[in-house]
């Protein structure tokens, strides 16, 4: 009988594991929605690794999805936390390109205006989202994808077995997702509607964001049977509602799924709410600060879990992800392209046919193809062909290649400036763009041009310009204003140029244009031609690494421009004008950012008036527009800044400045030792202001003294003030 008897043992034993196990206990862990206040379940997961509770299954949702997906991915709570502190979200949530390729120029003509739409052909088209998720992709592509391959696409192959909420927008059911490629489901997950544009790339149909129907999602975790259930819920109690769209979504959702939620508290063993009440669901910009309101929260309920436990010991076996063989590429394609040639972008995928599979390179590949602004939203398939082949399939969403641009700008030396511009990009499918531009008020000006950013390998590219503008001057003597005059210029460029980094570029070309003088019957006339040609080469080397080029709050700029105007081609005499100049903001504490600056420029020969430097006004804080006409400059700035409270966020502050600036107008070698130059020979401004950015663009507003160190001050003191609101979008200033 003995061998019965154990064979009735051994199938209890199999058929009831947990009667050996009474000492243990299953821990599953679900993660809410929430936008930025997600980040709080960073800090719940520290918590749970502190007080060794591991985690055996993860359910959530949006970003719940973002943190669960990586943790049960197999990174470390402190991979993780790493990862969110490091990124800058708003850039992650941006169109604009990190390590652009585009041709600066280019770059710049897009930032400049305030207002932008597309077009097809000349037909408004509808824009698929307000703001892009492409770059937060590429980050989970980069995180995921090798792990996703080698778990065979399947979430319960992952070290923690997953499950992840969405809504399918075609049925209006919820989603509950275990299987398919991790990133695209999370990018699903997080797809704010009205926001974001909805996930399509998956079997389960058209996805977004899981919160529309169930911001809470314990449920799921019934599958697994977990022996406790852990839930944390990152929602805002408070009843005010942040000024953004995500904001007003991510509250009427919680509101929705209101009835949901408290059932699904029922559900879970132990509830940790963080006290969020300070953030919103955009605080991305306070990502460490939402994590340690988690960590909080979380250490307040350990007793709680102890308790739920009773003294159990929590287990977990974590699954081993082990490495798949790397398949070769049989063959690399792409689909979506309606107008743009094969041969244009086929050059920026690195991976080629005989290759093993680098996802590494493939999605270096996809980023740069963003990053030509030529498509809207770029993916990749892998297609299985053999064992240890497959077949790269990348698919990509055309632009409307078509655009309007147009911009807005009010200062008190030139008065209202309207700029409209449109183009069609992507001509012939080569990524030419043709533009035509109009502004309307100081000066008016008409540009007619094409740009090519993709013309060599990466990032070269050209740019042709025909341009008339007409631009209102102002001559002075010895700060004494005189007269008003009218300066026509009527020619073009053609230069080459290539960049890196975000806004650092080198471009060298020619220049040519006829410069008309529309001068009145004064004294200063006759010093003044009627009329001359500029005709000459060009090069300008900048260095830009401020993290926004129209209102900065750290980094600075550097770099220098020659020109040689040459009388071989047309010139009416030979001049060479050289300047160097570089600014940097430096902060010095929370509360204080030292600003310093320093320009230096010179010509030598008969420069012509049109190419002499313009000082004043916006650039030397004291002193009118155009006061200074000059073909030598040298210009040292300095300011104190406070940045105060936010209009719109906390990177976009109100800042008081104290400014200070010092120039001289001769040739530099004035301020050799040897010349014993005096404080006295020196034009001196000193100032304070405040400088805000706008949903329109940077205010500024400067009071400026002109002059005060000399005597008497009742001859040479002078006042002025200096009032801007917009971007600058000028070709010619």
């Amino acid at each position: 009988m003995k061998p019965v008897v154990l064979i009735v043992l051994f199938s209890i034993v199999l058929g009831h594991p947990k009667s050996l196990t009474d000492s243990n206990a299953v821990v599953g862990l679900t993660l809410s929605a929430g936008g930025a206040l997600g980040f709080a379940h960073i800090g719940v997961l520290k918590v749970l690794e502190r007080e060794q509770i591991p985690v055996s299954y993860i359910s959530s949702n949006s970003m719940g999805s973002i943190i669960g997906g990586l943790y049960a991915a197999g990174y470390s709570v402190a991979q993780i936390e790493s990862i969110a502190v490091a990124q800058d979200w708003q850039d992650l949530l941006s169109p604009s390109f990190k390590h652009t390729t585009k041709y600066v120029p280019k770059s710049h003509q897009i930032r400049r205006y305030v207002f932008r739409w597309s077009h097809d052909w000349f037909v408004p088209s509808i824009p698929r989202e307000l703001i892009s998720l492409q770059k937060v992709e590429f980050l989970l592509m980069r995180l995921l994808s090798k792990i996703e391959y080698d778990t065979e696409y399947y979430f319960d192959n992952l070290r923690i077995p997953l499950r992840v909420i969405a809504v399918d927008i075609v049925s209006g059911r919820r989603v509950v997702i275990k299987r398919g490629r991790l990133d695209r489901v999370i990018r699903g997950s997080i797809a704010l509607p009205a926001v974001f544009a909805p996930q399509t790339a998956l079997d389960e149909g058209i996805l977004v964001d899981g919160g529309v129907l169930q911001y809470f999602p314990v449920d799921p975790l019934l599958e697994f049977q977990p022996d406790i259930i852990i839930a944390s819920l990152t929602i805002v109690q408070d009843t005010t509602v942040g000024t953004t769209i995500a904001d007003v979504l991510s509250k009427v959702t919680s509101i929705v799924g209101f009835e949901d939620i408290a059932r699904q508290k029922s559900l879970a063993d132990v509830v940790i709410e963080p006290d969020l009440n300070q953030f919103n669901a955009q605080d991305y910009a306070r990502v460490s600060d939402i994590i340690a309101a988690g960590e909080e929260a979380a250490q307040a309920k350990v007793p709680a879990i102890r308790d739920v436990l009773s003294g159990r010991v929590p287990v977990a076996n974590p699954k081993t992800i082990n490495e798949r063989k790397t398949p070769y590429v049989r063959n690399v394609d792409f689909i979506g392209l309606e107008q743009t040639r094969k041969a244009t972008v086929r050059k920026e995928i690195r991976i080629s046919p005989g290759m093993p599979l680098n996802f590494e390179m493939l999605i270096d590949g996809l980023a740069k193809l963003y990053e030509t602004g030529l498509f809207s939203h770029i993916d990749y398939d892998l297609l299985p062909v053999t064992a240890d082949s497959v077949d790269v399939l990348i698919k990509v969403d055309e632009q409307s290649y078509g655009f309007y641009l147009m911009g807005l700008r009010y200062d008190n030396a030139d008065n209202a400036t309207i700029g409209l511009e449109v183009g069609q990009s992507n001509i012939l499918g080569s990524g030419i763009c043709l533009r035509a531009a109009i502004h309307l008020g100081d000066p008016n000006e008409y540009r007619l041009g094409i740009t090519d950013t993709r013309m060599l390998a990466h990032p070269m590219g050209y740019q042709i310009d025909l341009f008339w503008n007409s631009i209102d001057r102002s001559f002075y003597d010895n700060g004494e204003w005189l007269e008003d005059y009218n300066v026509d210029t009527r020619g073009g460029i053609a230069e080459l140029g290539c960049a890196w980094a975000q806004r650092s570029y080198v471009n060298t070309g020619v220049k040519a244009y006829q410069a008309i003088y529309r001068l009145p019957e004064a004294t200063f006339s006759d010093t003044l031609p009627r009329r001359e040609w500029v005709c000459g080469p060009y090069l300008n080397l900048e260095i830009d690494d401020s993290n926004d080029p129209y209102f900065p709050l750290r980094g600075g700029r550097f770099g220098f421009k020659v020109f040689y105007s040459l009388e071989a081609i047309g010139a009416r005499n030979n001049a060479l004008k050289l300047n160097i100049f570089a600014d940097r903001l430096i902060p010095i504490t929370r509360w204080l950012t030292l600003a310093a600056g320093f320009e230096s420029g010179t010509s030598t020969g008969e420069l012509a008036w049109a190419e002499h430097f313009h000082t004043g006004g916006s650039n030397f804080v004291g002193f009118a527009n155009d006061e200074f006409t000059t073909a030598h400059r040298t210009r040292i700035h300095l300011g104190l800044e406070f940045p105060t409270y936010a209009i719109l966020s906390e990177k976009s502050p109100i800042i008081v400045q104290i400014l200070a600036d010092a120039a001289i107008f001769e040739p530099p070698d004035v301020l050799l030792p040897s010349n014993n130059l005096e404080f006295e020979d020196m034009e001196v401004g000193l100032g304070a202001g405040i400088r805000a950015n706008t949903p329109i663009g940077p205010f500024r507003f400067v009071f400026g003294i002109g002059n005060p160190h000399r005597k008497p001050l009742s001859d040479n003191i002078q006042y002025r003030i200096h009032f801007s609101l917009g971007r600058d979008f000028r070709y010619t200033k």
